[in-house]
């Protein structure tokens, strides 16, 4: 977590010494630039705070996403205040957004050094870009001003490379974690036959796009053990919870099992964490 606060600290400073650079520039930045520079500011600060905090707050996205945009509006309406009020609420809406898409962002992803790294180095670019049109003179603005290779063009090399790496080795081992799932899963499945002996065990793929079963039925009578079986970390189903049941079970990669004892006859329900794919258990 470490990281993470340090993205935090660099974040609110970086954001902090754009608004009081516009300010201390305002006679320099007017019209459609401001608008531009509130709208970026606002957005990517939001949208990188809200990315940490989502890390932060695993099982809550209400906490991230009011933090996040309660930042992207101050920074967005500071940023746009030094040049109309139209700015200041661009700035503001686009704060908003940032926040909301960040803390989702964030939560479903959860913590990967490639992704924190990746966020943060588009974080640094966006806020190079804006600093040079802040620095900039409206007088030269159609002038050029040096010959050679822009820090801006630097940092946009940087994070289309990085980024390029980054979706290869994502790939690379998630393609490694399915082949290594196999094995590992076999070898579990013979040290736990005496484990599980007089339970009816249902097995649960966890997927990208949900549970593999979402209509689950036992027999009533009998001791159940449901196994939510999570092949990859790339999902954004974290945890399972069912309030019928009075469940709440964060899921680690490869088995996860859950007892059920004294069923009795009905219909209960089950969701993930973030309360988008559901299911049933039907004991009969």
């Amino acid at each position: 977590m470490l990281l993470t606060l340090l993205s935090i600290l660099m974040i609110v400073f970086l954001s902090g010494y754009i608004v009081l650079n516009t300010n201390k520039r305002q006679e320099r930045v007017t019209g459609m630039t401001g608008m531009m520079i509130a709208m970026s500011i606002g957005m990517m600060s939001s949208l990188a705070l809200g990315f940490q905090l989502g890390i932060v707050f695993d099982h809550d996205l209400s906490v991230p996403s009011i933090i996040a945009i309660l930042f992207g509006l101050g920074i967005g309406y500071f940023a746009g205040k030094p040049v109309s009020v139209l700015a200041s609420l661009d700035g503001m809406l686009a704060g908003i957004m940032g926040g909301m898409m960040g803390a989702m962002l964030g939560s479903m992803l959860g913590f990967t050094y490639i992704m924190a790294l990746f966020v943060d180095i588009v974080f640094i670019l966006i806020f190079c870009v804006i600093l040079q049109i802040t620095n900039s003179d409206s007088v030269e603005t159609n002038k050029t001003k040096s010959s050679g290779i822009s820090v801006p063009f630097i940092a946009g090399i940087i994070t289309v490379a990085f980024g390029t790496v980054s979706v290869g080795l994502l790939l690379f081992n998630q393609y490694q974690d399915s082949r290594t799932s196999i094995i590992s899963s076999q070898s579990k499945e013979q040290s736990s036959v005496q484990e599980n002996e007089g339970y009816q065990v249902i097995s649960v793929d966890v997927k990208s796009n949900g549970f593999s079963q979402e209509n689950i039925v036992v027999k009533s009578g009998v001791p159940t053990k449901l196994n939510f079986i999570k092949q990859s970390g790339y999902t954004c189903i974290k945890s399972v919870e069912s309030t019928d049941l009075g469940i709440d079970v964060y899921l680690e990669k490869g088995d996860n099992f859950i007892t059920l004892d004294d069923l009795k006859p009905g219909t209960y329900h089950f969701n993930c964490g973030m309360y988008m794919y559901y299911g049933t258990i039907t004991v009969v």
